[in-house]
């Protein structure tokens, strides 16, 4: 499966894990975002998705929403067992704030069934970047191993 088809791509770094994922607007991209982090930790098409979770959070800047967005699906892994592998992400700006309602949909970690491929420690703000643009947002962003 091609990155395009994908919706992201890892990007060769020395010592972390570098994402870029893309989409034809910021939902699309930050459910590309997660599906990517996912995809390091373990095998998607081996998660199904049977459990689901919700996930609310208001940043003051898009980079705030996106480090949030990917250490609440981190701390899923950490504190429930949790893999995810679909992802539905509404975006709103209002004011000065960000939200973001997220339903994400997978299952607990079965290592009979999962495959663990990288552990990860936290995102990171190094590195960050958004790019927008009519067709395309594009974020690019490292986590730690």
């Amino acid at each position: 499966m091609s990155a395009e088809s994908k919706g992201f791509r890892f990007l060769e770094h020395m010592t972390d894990a570098e994402i870029e994922a893309f989409g034809s607007n910021i939902n699309e991209a930050f459910e590309h975002a997660g599906r990517a982090v996912e995809d390091l930790m373990v095998d998607l098409q081996s998660v199904k998705p049977l459990k689901v979770r919700e996930i609310r959070l208001e940043e003051k800047d898009l980079g705030s929403l996106l480090y949030s967005w990917i250490e609440s699906l981190i701390s899923f892994q950490d504190s429930e067992g949790l893999l995810f592998s679909k992802f539905s992400c509404k975006i709103k700006k209002s004011g000065n704030a960000f939200s973001l309602h997220a339903k994400v949909l997978g299952e607990k970690f079965n290592p009979q069934k999962h495959e663990q491929k990288t552990a990860i420690k936290a995102p990171t703000y190094h590195d960050m970047k958004i790019s927008e643009s009519p067709k395309r947002v594009t974020l690019r962003f490292l986590v730690d191993l």
